[in-house]
């Protein structure tokens, strides 16, 4: 009789487990609330902690999400506006009304930050590319998908195709009785994710929203209406990206560009670049880089509302012949090594030079173009003689020569550039020397002076 007592115990707690899922129509909501920390650690976005949405059920499997939602009551911020959205159950055996439904209070964590989330924010970083390699691929995959990273990641219970039953699917993966996914894909993508995350680029992020205890939490990606363009021409110290911005909002653009760093998730608090106001797509110009390291670029744009940055891409800056060079004397020209093509970094030590000596170069350029980009301190431009000794190369924006709208006469190949900058506290400087073409040869000097 013992045996028998438990048994029917646990055929009950069975049963409540099979009955609730990410589903609207349900005949009861679950009244067991979940033990799963799910939004620890992660960060509360204060002007998306009271919002309202309502929520739909996607119709279209193969252009949809699993829900559709209208986002309102959202304070202006840099993350999150009053839009349309998709989102994805993140906890299968829990209800969430979604035909029309309103929800109110709604708080929503930004997930960006937070490495337990990566597999998911991954997945959705690479949702296009497996669309387009993936001719069956629909909604119903991805949110099994998202189902068995959730189990992965501990912030929901286990989703595992390969133990569940029909019976046991919510109801919107199955018909007639069978299941109506792609059960082998499921696996597929599940475990690309699990085995590609950890050196992954994240170009998107979504944020997890807190609904009502006893209903389903979902996650979404908000559309920004900003794009990051791809990053192309990438040299030592140079790069080219851009934007697109597909949704202005409902107040003009009065700041757009792109921003970078080697941290994750640039904001206009880094390196950015300013390609003026209005909607129009543009193309950035990244300067002031360092050679054989790993950037990442966000599109952004600034209206009335706030900051909408587009996805993020990441980079890394080709190698560079890297020369260090001692100048301890003013008052004379100190020579440089000369060199040809490709880029080489000159990165001189004025440890001895007092503060306040100005500094000058003289260049000159043979034979084939060449430009010299002096930085002080390191990493902030203070003089850029353009391309020298041929048209061709003239305006162009990147090594090796880039597209050149109206070609003009170039500067000549020598020249002398005074009064660049002073030294302040900073003890090295950098010359940057480009050469696109076989054949360049080049070389400058440096000299610093002390007004008595």
């Amino acid at each position: 009789m013992i045996k028998l007592k438990y048994t029917f115990i646990v055929l009950i707690a069975f049963g409540l487990l099979t009955v609730t899922s990410c589903d609207s129509g349900l005949d009861s909501a679950p009244d067991i609330k979940s033990s799963l920390e799910l939004f620890t650690g992660l960060k509360l976005v204060p002007e998306a902690d009271n919002t309202t949405l309502k929520i739909n059920i996607g119709t279209d499997p193969r252009h949809d999400a699993f829900f559709s939602i209208d986002i309102s009551d959202v304070q202006p911020n840099e993350f999150i506006r009053n839009t349309k959205a998709e989102a994805w159950c993140l906890e299968w055996n829990k209800p969430l009304r979604s035909n029309d439904d309103i929800h109110m209070g709604v708080k929503w964590y930004d997930t960006s930050q937070n490495t337990n989330w990566k597999p998911l924010n991954y997945l959705f970083s690479i949702r296009n590319q497996l669309a387009a390699t993936n001719d069956d691929l629909t909604y119903r995959e991805i949110q099994a998908v998202v189902w068995s990273l959730t189990g992965y990641m501990g912030i929901a219970p286990e989703f595992d195709v390969d133990k569940l039953s029909v019976s046991e699917l919510p109801s919107r993966l199955r018909s007639n009785g069978k299941a109506n996914f792609n059960h082998l894909l499921v696996k597929e993508i599940t475990e690309h994710v699990l085995n590609n995350y950890v050196t992954a680029v994240v170009e998107v992020s979504g944020f997890a929203l807190e609904t009502a205890p006893d209903e389903q939490n979902v996650f979404v990606i908000p559309p920004s209406g900003v794009t990051t363009n791809v990053v192309t021409d990438i040299t030592p110290t140079s790069a080219v990206s851009g934007g697109e911005i597909s949704d202005a909002g409902d107040s003009p653009i009065s700041q757009k560009g792109v921003c970078w760093s080697t941290s994750a998730n640039p904001t206009t608090s880094d390196s950015c670049t300013n390609n003026g106001t209005g909607s129009d797509d543009f193309i950035s110009n990244l300067t002031g880089l360092s050679s054989s390291t790993t950037y990442f670029v966000r599109a952004y744009a600034i209206n009335e509302a706030g900051t909408a940055y587009g996805n993020q891409r990441m980079f890394t800056t080709e190698s560079a012949d890297e020369v260090t060079k001692e100048l301890n004397v003013c008052g004379v020209w100190s020579a440089s090594t000369s060199g040809g093509f490709g880029v080489t970094i000159d990165t001189w030590n004025i440890e001895n030079i007092p503060a306040g000596a100005t500094f000058d170069m003289q260049f000159d350029a043979l034979n084939q173009p060449d430009k010299f980009v002096v930085e002080y301190p390191i990493g902030n431009e203070v003089h850029d003689t353009g391309w020298r000794g041929h048209p061709f190369y003239d305006g162009s924006p990147e090594f090796p020569g880039g597209v050149i709208s109206a070609p003009s006469p170039a500067s000549p190949g020598s020249g002398t550039a005074l009064d660049m900058f002073e030294k302040g506290a900073q003890n090295t400087f950098r010359v940057v020397v480009t050469g696109p073409q076989q054949g360049t040869i080049w070389f400058y000097d440096i000299r610093c002076r002390v007004e008595l």
